[in-house]
């Protein structure tokens, strides 16, 4: 007979680990973007509405605008590429599906051209804050950062459909998880890619450019010196140059796609969408009934626990999505930490909320998933009103530092948040899709990302006023986490149906692995 090799049945992990680079690619990008960047823009804006310049004059003359502050346009400009998510996802991923697969398949045409676009603009960031006119500055940075969050809208949705394009549906749960940890390495990378570069440098900190204002005379000296990207030394202002993190950072998502493009030009003949497009195509024209929460064939408390269920989620994720952008300054002004150093403390706190995703998963099976995520937000507020209460009673020390029991308060909050968090959003999209059963999982994942996604532009916003109204007091930002988490917690009181029984938990898992959960 010979020695005939035999077919592998199973997921091919090997083609699944390299298609990952592509989210890797993305992930890492993200990270050091949410990280550094509000910092930038603080910088920026602080400098421009500083005492005795024409833009807060401005402010100042027109009291209906006396609310505005620097943490709420920032946290306004980091929605931006939450907006665009809304937007252009949807239109850009279907796109991507009717594309006449060619050589390149359907998906990769748009990676190829716009994440190199992308990386561009993405390096152009700093640049653009390095230009000493403030008013022209943050005109050239949002027009950099608008056109990065349009590029990289474009080829989000075809990077993340080439594992479907190129696994079976019944091992694409395994490919998920495969991908969802390379996409975990490439947020780790963006986490630690200051030191990175740093070191690649040869540098203690960052390259620091003298911008020739003296304490002592300049009017804006106290703003500059209480700012995150601006140092005094020797009685001199000098600002922080972020240009060497956002270029190594480009580089490795760059050498992410290198990896990527020389897999797909190997192994173009797996890709489905290349050999079954008419098919799928097809498939894709089928006419779907419209349902709303109304016409659905749920009883009035159903329909009242999915309404409460998805308030809840709403509430959540205005916190959570409020310490992304606000936790670099946090650290910057409270606890006197660079950004190069604050990105590792948000380290940790991902690698404990990814470590505890499987007892979260095997929690919500054994003790029901309402109580499991209302076990995980117990937590968060119980973190939450600990740090709060020491961070406020314990004095600081003599140089202005954080005494050292709020730092192990900190740590622990870091990492038992985490594992928090891990209870919350593992469970919530589960207890939706129960809720309207095997039938109307596409419905009920829109009702689910259409809560999420709100709730991703105001929480934000709403931090970033709430900081603002206490006099740029980023401590503030943990009272408003806090109290969202709380009003969740209240709600999700409300929520009297969605537990699966055993014979669900198979289409429930399937369901949240093909969302990209």
């Amino acid at each position: 007979m010979g020695n005939k090799t035999k077919k592998k049945s199973g997921l091919n992990y090997k083609q699944t680990f390299l298609i990952g680079f592509g989210f890797m690619s993305c992930m890492t990008l993200w990270s050091v973007y949410n990280s550094y960047v509000p910092v930038i823009l603080r910088s920026k804006f602080t400098e421009l509405l500083g005492e005795g310049t024409k833009a807060a004059a401005f402010l100042n003359d027109h009291k209906a605008l006396a609310w505005v502050s620097v943490a709420l346009i920032v946290n306004a400009i980091m929605t931006i590429d939450n907006i665009f998510g809304v937007i252009f996802l949807p239109f850009f991923g279907k796109r991507s599906d009717r594309v006449k697969a060619g050589k390149w398949g359907k998906r990769m045409p748009f990676i190829l051209v716009c994440m190199p676009i992308c990386a561009v603009f993405f390096c152009f960031i700093p640049v653009a804050a390095l230009v000493k006119a403030a008013g022209l500055s943050v005109l050239l940075m949002m027009t950099v950062i608008i056109f990065f969050n349009f590029t990289m809208s474009i080829w989000r949705s075809p990077v993340v459909s080439l594992m479907p394009d190129f696994t079976p549906s019944k091992m694409q749960s395994d490919a998920n998880a495969v991908i969802n940890i390379m996409g975990g390495i490439g947020q780790m990378v963006g986490f630690v890619v200051g030191t990175i570069a740093a070191a690649l440098a040869g540098l203690v900190g960052f390259t620091e450019i003298a911008l020739g204002l003296k304490s002592d005379t300049d009017a804006l000296g106290h703003v500059l010196e209480a700012d995150g990207s601006i140092r005094m030394i020797d009685g001199v202002a000098q600002k922080v140059n972020y240009v060497p993190v956002f270029v190594v950072t480009a580089i490795i998502a760059v050498l992410c796609l290198v990896v990527l493009t020389l897999f797909y030009r190997r192994n173009r003949q797996h890709d489905l969408t290349a050999t079954e497009a008419e098919k799928l195509e097809a498939g894709d024209d089928t006419p779907k009934k419209k349902v709303s929460i109304k016409n659905l064939d749920m009883s009035k408390g159903e329909k009242r626990s999915l309404l409460i269920m998805l308030l809840a989620l709403f509430l959540l994720n205005n916190a959570t999505e409020a310490i992304v952008p606000n936790f670099t300054n946090f650290a910057n002004d409270t606890l006197m930490v660079q950004p190069i150093y604050s990105t590792l403390m948000m380290a940790v706190f991902a690698v404990s909320l990814a470590l505890f995703g499987i007892p979260a998963g095997v929690m919500g099976r054994k003790l029901g998933r309402k109580k499991t995520i209302m076990i995980g937000l117990a937590g968060i507020v119980f973190m939450f009103i600990v740090y709060l209460t020491v961070s406020q009673v314990l004095p600081k020390n003599a140089d202005g530092t954080v005494n050292t029991f709020t730092w192990i308060c900190l740590w622990i909050a870091l990492v038992v948040g985490g594992a928090a968090v891990g209870c919350v959003n593992i469970n919530t999209l589960p207890l939706v899709l129960a809720m309207g059963g095997r039938e109307h999982v596409g419905t009920f994942t829109g009702y689910y990302y259409t809560a999420t996604q709100a709730a991703s532009i105001t929480g934000p916003i709403l931090c970033g006023l709430v900081i603002g109204l206490f006099h740029e007091d980023y401590n503030y930002m943990f009272l408003y986490c806090a109290v969202m988490f709380a009003l969740g917690l209240i709600a999700m009181l409300g929520v009297k149906h969605g537990e699966a029984t055993a014979e669900d938990e198979e289409w429930i898992q399937e369901a949240v692995e093909a969302a990209g959960d």
